[in-house]
C-alpha cells in the first residue's frame, strides 16, 4: 500500500512538474506583447479602392500602436515616392498594384481583399513571435534603429503614436467600383473583424491564473501526503 503511494507522490510531482512549465510558457508569452512588427504601406490615387484600404489601415495602426511600427508611402504623391517603390519592388520583388503591405521578403498583402482579410491576423502572428525588422529598401533594419529623417522620400511614420481620430472613418461605407481602381481586381467588402488582441489578452488572464491555482492545489496535497508517509504509523 505504501508503495502504491509512492508511486503516485512521484506521478503527481511530474504532472506538478508539467504544470509549472506551462506556467511559465505562459507567462514567456506575455512578452511577445513588448515585441514590435515593421510593416511598409504603400498606396496611392487608386479610388475608393485604397481609400477604403487606407481606413482600414489607419485603423489597425490605431489598435496597434504600442506594438507596431508603420512606414506609409503614397506613391502619387511624388515622383520620388514612385521611384522609392521601384526600388523596393526590384528589392522584394514586388508586384506593381497598390494597395500594398510589406512585411518581407515573399511576405506581402496585396489588395483590398488580402488586406481586410490577412493583415491583422499576420501582425499578431508575428507579435506571438519575436516580431520583425523593417523592410526597407537597403535591407532590414530593427525598428528601436529607425528614424523618419533617415528613410527616403516623403513617408508618413506611425511609431507608438496615435492616428488622429476621424481618419479611418472617412467614407468607411463607400461601395467599390472596378473602374476607379489602378491595376486592382474587384475585392469583397471589408468582413466583420476580430480583435485578436483582446481575444488572446482575456484568455490569458483567465488561463494563467486557474493553472496556477491547479499546481499550487496539487503541491500542497503532494506535501500532505508526503508527510503522512513519512510519519510513524
Amino acid at each position: 500500500m505504501e508503495l502504491k503511494m509512492r508511486k503516485q507522490i512521484i506521478n503527481m510531482r511530474w504532472f506538478l512538474i508539467f504544470l509549472i512549465f506551462l506556467v511559465l510558457l505562459l507567462s514567456s508569452s506575455t512578452s511577445a506583447q513588448e515585441n514590435e512588427v515593421c510593416i511598409v504601406y504603400f498606396t496611392g490615387e487608386c479610388g475608393s479602392n485604397c481609400r477604403l484600404t487606407d481606413n482600414f489601415m489607419n485603423g489597425l495602426i490605431r489598435e496597434y500602436s504600442d506594438s507596431l511600427v508603420a512606414i506609409k508611402y503614397n506613391i502619387d504623391s511624388s515622383e520620388e515616392n514612385k521611384n522609392i517603390f521601384e526600388a523596393y519592388r526590384k528589392t522584394y520583388e514586388l508586384p506593381s498594384s497598390i494597395p500594398l503591405l510589406l512585411f518581407g521578403k515573399n511576405d506581402y498583402l496585396i489588395g483590398r481583399g488580402e488586406i481586410y482579410g490577412k493583415a491583422e491576423a499576420k501582425i499578431f502572428a508575428y507579435l506571438r513571435q519575436n516580431g520583425t525588422n523593417c523592410p526597407l529598401e537597403s535591407g532590414y533594419v530593427p525598428p528601436a534603429e529607425l528614424t523618419e529623417n533617415e528613410l527616403p522620400g516623403e513617408p508618413e511614420l506611425y511609431e507608438n503614436i496615435e492616428v488622429p481620430e476621424g481618419e479611418e472613418e472617412r467614407e468607411e461605407n463607400e461601395p467599390f467600383t472596378e473602374t476607379e481602381s489602378k491595376n486592382e481586381t474587384v475585392t469583397p467588402e471589408m468582413p466583420k473583424q476580430i480583435d485578436l488582441k483582446e481575444i488572446y489578452t482575456r484568455h490569458e488572464k483567465t488561463i494563467i491564473p486557474l493553472v496556477l491555482g491547479i499546481t499550487i492545489a496539487l503541491l500542497i496535497m503532494v506535501m500532505i501526503i508526503t508527510r503522512k508517509l513519512r510519519s510513524p504509523s
